[in-house]
């Protein structure tokens, strides 16, 4: 007897069951679908019936029986089996003198095959060449630990959960993060009402940190300043606003700048991190941010976040949802399928990181002489000139700010190490 589940067929069962042929008539043992739900935790891909019917056609199969999970010296007396043949990962608690045990093909399982089969999912990230700032590609690891989780009573989500929340705070260089179902316009808006109030500094750069001020509430006093005209601001402020990277001009601020002129002023630092975080480095500056679960992070669309320091006091707002504590308290369902997709993550941001930064790295080279020398950000890189699709594949950016060049993005190639980009685009100067 050969006993196996069969549910996706393989090399290595074939070539253990060519073994077993040798030491004469082959019987498999084939469980049965209400084994394998009850065993594994999954129906079958395909039902006994089927799985039967595929053995029997087998040439080294001369009967196929059903089976349960575990293989006993009664189920054998019982088909009249002299040996059980199996893999070195026997389970089954039979008289050693019944068993013959040879090696497991290499590098194949059902367990692998499935994996493999959610890998090429990810393929379809070869369908197009997102050129924009996310959410660009569905990674393996967004999809590795989607399952049936809760936000309450349910140990493998806490785990998971604790474990993102850790690495953002290390990302963030912030004491506390609370999460949030919804983009990061929420996490933005949520944060500011809830911490920001008096005399507000908005250091504009484009449409992203410009919108900031529409977050804003009645007891703030805004003063709008463009980056390069800080220099000039002396007055005392409460709050200095900005977004870290500007995705709408591909403009990255220096942190060091916006922190020596806080300590000027006298102010906090509030930061849209969307487009930086994951990517940039001293967020720890600081003292609140939002941000939310894709770009740089490389997670799926779903999940925001407010990031701060332990010394700030969240405001008292009369409002449920609107409400930084409802969310704190996770007293509403939470992103946790989002959640899922970036522990996936976690273990191989660096490498995802490093792929951004290639990418970046070709565009730079390519392109040297029509890109801004300054102030570029990881995450996409301003080209003089308008960028022109050689591949209906491709999905250029249109940036929300009016530009005479145009902005490309980079997470789309962060599937794979190949870096494609400067293939498949072309610059146009008319």
């Amino acid at each position: 007897m050969v006993d196996m589940s069969a549910t996706l067929i393989h090399h290595g069962h074939i070539r253990l069951l060519k073994n077993a042929s040798e030491f004469g008539q082959v019987v498999v043992g084939l469980t049965t679908d209400e084994e394998i739900l009850y065993k594994k935790g999954y129906q079958p891909e395909l039902s006994f019936r089927y799985r039967k019917e595929i053995l029997e056609a087998i040439k080294y199969v001369d009967e196929v029986v059903a089976t349960p999970w575990q293989i006993t010296d009664s189920i054998l007396d019982e088909f009249n089996i002299d040996f059980l043949v199996h893999g070195e990962d026997n389970t089954n608690s039979i008289n050693k003198d019944r068993l013959l045990i040879f090696p497991r093909t290499k590098g194949v399982s059902s367990s692998e095959i499935r994996t493999n089969a959610l890998k090429a999912i990810s393929q379809k990230n070869n369908q197009k060449l997102m050129l924009t700032p996310g959410p660009s590609v569905v990674l393996y690891e967004n999809l590795r630990y989607l399952k049936p989780i809760f936000g309450r009573g349910d140990d493998e989500y806490k785990f998971m959960s604790e474990s993102v929340t850790n690495w953002i705070k290390k990302l963030s260089g912030q004491d506390e993060v609370v999460t949030m179902q919804g983009s990061a316009s929420f996490a933005l808006e949520l944060a500011i009402h809830s911490f920001i109030s008096g005399r507000v500094l908005l250091i504009s750069t484009g449409f992203y940190s410009e919108r900031l001020e529409k977050f804003l509430t009645k007891d703030c006093i805004v003063e709008i300043c463009k980056y390069d005209e800080l220099p000039n601001v002396k007055e005392n402020f409460d709050w200095i606003m900005c977004a870290y990277t500007e995705t709408s001009t591909a403009f990255r601020l220096d942190l060091e700048t916006i922190k020596d002129k806080a300590n000027k002023c006298k102010a906090k630092i509030f930061l849209d991190a969307t487009a930086s975080i994951g990517l940039e480095d001293n967020h720890k500056v600081a003292d609140l941010m939002g941000f939310s679960s894709c770009k740089g992070l490389f997670g799926l669309t779903g999940a925001a976040f407010i990031a701060y320091k332990a010394d700030l006091k969240p405001k008292d707002i009369n409002n449920f949802y609107f409400n930084l504590h409802t969310h704190k308290t996770k007293s509403v369902t939470g992103p946790y399928h989002s959640i899922a997709s970036l522990f996936g993550v976690i273990d191989k941001h660096d490498i995802f990181k490093q792929r951004v930064a290639n990418s970046k790295k070709a565009i730079l080279k390519k392109y040297h002489n029509m890109v801004r020398k300054s102030n570029q950000p990881l995450l996409c890189t301003y080209i003089e000139g308008e960028v022109i699709s050689n591949d209906e594949k491709v999905i250029l950016y249109s940036p929300r700010s009016k530009l005479t060049g145009s902005v490309v993005c980079h997470l789309g190639e962060v599937h794979t190490d190949k870096v494609d980009i400067v293939n498949r685009i072309e610059v146009s100067f008319e």
